[in-house]
């Protein structure tokens, strides 16, 4: 399925589902189209599913990543952030959203937010300070809540009912993203919500300010309907509905059958399996290859906590198993080289962040398997090959790798590691037999021992953070916000916070530079492919898509950015 590059829980999907003959029940879209632009105009726009799930949870909670309206990406067209960002294009300044501006003191410690006057709860009651500055509170005093990463404030004043004023005792620049993608709630109905991260919030009580109401949840099909008191303006696409889907198959048999508007999915052949289908209305971002923009790193994620792999402790391990994977045949056999080979063991995502690059981590990743550098780093580390197993005192390199079968990609690189990695000495299993529920809960409470995990943030920063800021995990068997190999070294926590207190371009620079550096050094993760911006669009119902030639939004599968880009569209009805 496709992937959210969203820095929540910091986490994500779900997989598998339902059969495809759920697609011609009477709750499936558009059950009358049919392919080759056969379908009627519609004025409900249909999202591809995104978990694959077997039936639907009835819960709107925004601070819970298991939520459905987190794991559809649908969370921000009932809540909204502050701001909207670009993360296609992270020197674009912030749209104004439920605020207007946030300005920031010359040393970093202090963010004014002027609220937009005149925003109202779908409930009608007004949007002020005081529901902000107890969004920030309460997610800063409850850590699983804590999605986006928000530094807690020294303190909190509302001087007046539209201006929120945050306090930090160091400088908080860095967060200023976090800060604004936060998603604001009523202080009304939370302030008696004990266990935020984890209430049940049913449809009527999902109250926010954005565009859309819950209007109907069945365990099969949810839609949303157009607030008509929206304080934007009543949106042009009447209503919103997300049905199930078994997986990345199932889901592109919908797509080219005309049933789903929009789509975040890895298709095989996208030219001939979807464009060609319809080509006067089916589309991708970009029409040259890899047709999909890079929007992070995908990392094989390596537990250094983990009890049934302890070699993973090893740093001369880790390497090895960077050394040992063939990043060039996962990307050819497994993405259809949408994702391209990571190049760089520094972390970022290039080109996206290439002005921040460290050129000493630059075209260090080998694309091929390198059996050689195998073979030097666990020799000089005191392994040496038993029954065809690398093994010391007694042990083998042994771990498994988990990734949901569904996810028909990742799965596919799944096996393409435990086939390489095994010939050349390790001893790698693999289990997808999981949903995605499953899986997120053994990766972020850390029981498990490797993964293959799209990244997360939306800045060079925040993607680094999510691998190595150590304040974002917890203990195994706690769930964390980030830093999910449970990797902690106070080199690496002391450039997160270099980075934290910058004030300056240069200063900023240099903290990252500090951050690839130990990345490369460390190895907490694989950097393993450039992770494609998925997106599949049609124009037969709507108009008002982003393209390369109008990218006002990453169109990925977001929160935040599905709200914005469903804002822009039209029904062509």
């Amino acid at each position: 399925m496709r992937r959210s590059t969203t820095i929540k829980s910091m986490a994500v999907l779900a997989a598998l589902g339902l059969g495809l003959t759920a697609c011609s029940s009477s709750s499936s879209p558009k059950a009358g189209g049919s392919g080759g632009g056969g379908n009627v105009a519609a004025e409900t726009l249909y999202l591809e599913d995104n978990t694959g799930a077997t039936s639907f949870t009835e819960d709107f909670n925004p601070f819970d990543g298991n939520s459905l309206g987190r794991t559809q990406n649908t969370d921000s067209l009932i809540y909204e952030p502050l701001l909207q960002y670009d993360t296609l294009n992270p020197s674009q300044a912030p749209t104004p959203w439920l605020a207007d501006k946030i300005d920031w003191s010359a040393d970093g410690k202090t963010a004014t937010i002027h609220l937009h006057a005149a925003v109202k709860w779908s409930n009608g009651s007004p949007l002020t300070s005081a529901d902000v500055a107890f969004t920030y509170q309460m997610v800063t005093d409850n850590a699983a809540a804590n999605t986006q990463g928000v530094p807690k404030a020294a303190s909190i004043a509302t001087p007046d009912t539209n201006t929120v004023v945050l306090s930090f005792a160091t400088p908080e620049m860095a967060s200023a993203q976090a800060i604004g993608n936060q998603l604001i709630v009523p202080k009304a109905q939370w302030s008696s919500i004990s266990s935020p991260a984890t209430a049940v919030i049913k449809s009527s009580q999902a109250i926010g300010t954005g565009p859309y109401l819950v209007d109907a949840f069945t365990a099969q099909k949810v839609s949303y309907k157009a607030n008509p008191a929206y304080w934007g303006g009543k949106p042009k696409v009447p209503e919103v509905a997300v049905a199930n889907y078994a997986s990345n198959d199932a889901a592109t048999t919908a797509l080219a059958q005309g049933q789903l508007d929009l789509a975040g999915n890895d298709i095989n052949n996208v030219l001939t399996s979807f464009v060609a289908k319809d080509s006067q209305h089916n589309h991708l971002f970009q029409t040259e290859a890899p047709y999909f923009p890079a929007g992070n790193t995908v990392a094989l994620l390596l537990n250094t906590k983990s009890p049934t792999a302890p070699a993973l402790a090893d740093v001369a391990v880790r390497k090895a198993v960077s050394a040992g994977i063939d990043r060039a045949s996962m990307a050819s056999q497994c993405e259809t080289n949408y994702e391209l080979p990571a190049s760089s063991s520094g972390g970022l995502t290039l080109p996206l962040d290439q002005s921040s690059l460290n050129p000493a981590t630059a075209n260090d990743l080998k694309p091929a398997s390198d059996p050689s550098a195998v073979q030097s780093l666990l020799s000089a580390d005191g392994y040496t090959k038993t029954g065809g197993k690398w093994t010391k005192g007694g042990k083998t390199i042994s771990f498994t790798i988990i990734d949901p079968n569904s996810f028909t990609d990742y799965w596919c690189d799944a096996k393409a590691m435990q086939q390489t990695l095994n010939g050349l000495g390790f001893d790698v299993k693999i289990n997808g037999d999981m949903d995605y529920n499953g899986w997120n809960t053994a990766i972020t409470t850390g029981k498990y021992d490797v993964a293959l995990h799209w990244g997360q943030g939306t800045t060079a920063f925040q993607r680094l953070q999510f691998i190595l800021d150590s304040t974002l995990t917890s203990p195994v068997g706690q769930p964390s916000a980030g830093d999910f190999s449970r990797y902690q070294t106070s080199a690496a926590d002391a450039a997160v916070k270099q980075f934290q207190n910058a004030t300056t371009a240069a200063d900023q620079q240099s903290a990252l530079n500090a951050l690839q550096q130990q990345f490369s050094t460390d190895v907490p993760a694989v950097p393993v492919l450039y992770g494609a911006a998925w997106y599949e669009f049609s124009t037969a119902n709507f108009t008002g898509w982003p393209t390369k030639d109008n990218p006002y939004v990453n169109p990925s599968p977001q929160d935040q950015a599905y709200e914005y880009m469903i804002l822009h569209l039209t029904p062509v009805k």
